[in-house]
Parts: C-alpha cells; structure tokens; sequence
C-alpha cells in the first residue's frame, strides 16, 4: 500500500487522482525552524504543485502569518500548550480532532511520539503514514518519562499507520531489525544549483 500510495502521490499530472492530504505534528510552515518543518514545507508545496489538496497544521506560538494559504498549501493554525512534553502530543491530538471533521483521504503525521494520535483517523478508516525521524529516546534533552514516552510511540508506530516513513537507512534498519516493520525509506534532498555569496563575504575581506 506504501509504495503505491507514494507513487500515486509522485506521478499523479494534471489534476486527476487528486489526493487531500492533512500534514500534521510539525509547528508548521512557512518553515523557520527544524528539519520537520523543512520537510513539511518542502512536500506539501511540491504535492500541491502536483495538483493535490495539501493542508498543514501549525503552532499558534509558531506561526504568525495571518495567510490562510502558503504557495498553494492550505494552512490551519491552533493553539497549543507551552510545555516541553507536551507541546508536540497534545497539540497534535488536538489537530487530528479538527482534520477528521474534513474530508481527507490521507493523514500524514510527523514524529514518532504523534503515533498515539493516529489512532484516531484509523478508526475512522482513513489512510495513515507517520514519519517517524530517529530514535528520539537517545536524546540527552528527555528525562526518563520522555524517554519511556518515546519508547511505547515506537512500538504504536510499528502497529497503528498502515504506512511508516523513515528518512535514513539506519533508521529503516532500526525498525525493521527490532520490530521486523518494513518502512518506506525518503531520504531528504538539498536545492541544487551554485550560490553566489560574494556580498555576504566583502565587508569582511573574505573571498
């Protein structure tokens, strides 16, 4: 279902087999800060480019553009809870309970610890991708209820989307040696092209 889902996605010209699509558990777009918000920017504009009906949710605290669309992306801004654990969590459930009330047909989550909340659209019988990054609970930044957190959403992402989306070989190796998941491997991409940064270097002598 993965591989066919993404390939309807990539080939999908000229408006037919459009596709709505709700992209949540990021602070949103326009991005201004990590790589989630990169990622989300950078796919909900080019499947908007494609012909699809792209939503991304965002961060009240985030987001201050009063725009209800970003290059063709619908936005949905909501308030969120200003907590180190629960920020992600609960502002993610909170979106997930206005998305099932519109009429999508894909729920793309961000973040591992956003499994739980996929729970929700795969009762309703929707189709649910979750990318889950890396091993979160190996970051020094958790305590050991974070860490714990982590380790369950781990386990909820191998069993609840019917498709799990890793961005680096070592990740998609982790999940399928530890929980035999197999994922869908999207490795991120960088804009091609020369720059010119020669204003940027003059007025320190630099060449």
């Amino acid at each position: 279902m993965a591989k066919r889902f993404y390939r309807r996605m990539v080939n999908m010209k000229n408006g037919k087999s459009k596709i709505r699509i709700a992209l949540l558990g990021t602070r949103g777009i326009p991005a201004g800060y990590g790589g989630f918000e990169t990622f989300a920017e950078q796919l909900s504009v080019r499947l908007a480019e494609r012909g699809h009906d792209v939503t991304v949710y965002g961060r009240s605290n985030y987001i201050r553009t009063q725009d209800k669309t970003y290059r063709g992306v619908r936005l949905v801004v909501l308030p969120n809870v200003m907590h180190k654990y629960l920020d992600t969590p609960v502002h993610t459930l909170v979106c997930t309970l206005h998305a099932l009330f519109r009429r999508y047909d894909v729920y793309f989550y961000c973040n591992s610890a956003n499994a739980f909340s996929t729970l929700l659209p795969r009762i309703a019988g929707k189709k649910v991708v979750l990318n889950v990054d890396g091993m979160e609970w190996k970051r020094a930044k958790w305590n050991a209820f974070g860490k714990a957190v982590y380790r369950v959403s781990e386990i909820m992402a191998t069993v609840i989307p019917q498709c799990v989306v890793t961005d680096a070989r070592s990740v998609q190796e982790y999940y399928e040696a530890r929980f035999r998941k197999r994922s869908v491997w999207i490795p991120y991409g960088t804009p091609s092209g020369r720059l010119t940064s020669a204003d940027t270097l003059k007025p320190w002598g630099l060449k």
